[in-house]
Parts: structure tokens; sequence; C-alpha cells
């Protein structure tokens, strides 16, 4: 596997490749404008949510999304 974010280090290989599976699904389904301000480089924090089944993921801005195991996100 290639080098993980610095933001996303503590998640084991397949957290990770859920994380940028969802990530590249989210991604695709924004506009170009959207896009920019939700880049990867713009992530602050993943955190595992276990009760919830998901990642939780933060960005510059103050949002931040719920990346689940059914590689769906809201």
């Amino acid at each position: 596997m290639r080098k993980k974010l610095p933001v996303a280090k503590h998640l084991n290989d397949r957290e990770y490749h859920l994380l940028m599976n969802v990530y590249a699904n989210h991604n695709r389904s924004m506009g170009r404008d959207e896009r920019i301000k939700y880049s990867l480089s713009h992530v602050v924090k993943v955190a595992r949510n276990v009760k919830e089944k998901c990642l939780e993921v933060h960005y510059e801005n103050g949002d931040w999304w719920h990346y689940s195991v059914n590689e769906s996100w809201y």
C-alpha cells in the first residue's frame, strides 16, 4: 500500500482502504468547486466511530462526513 495520509496513519489497512474508496466516490459526486474545498489536502482529522461503523472525516472548513462501512457517506 502507498504511504498513508498523515491524518490517517492510525488507521489499519482495511480502514484506510475504506477511507480512500469512499472519498473517491464522494469526491466524484461533487462539482468542481466543491471538489477543491474537499480535497484530501483539506482533511484535518479522521476518527473511528466504532458504534456507528464509520470513519468521521473532518475538513479544514469545519465540515465533516461519516464514511460508512457500506461505502456511503452522510
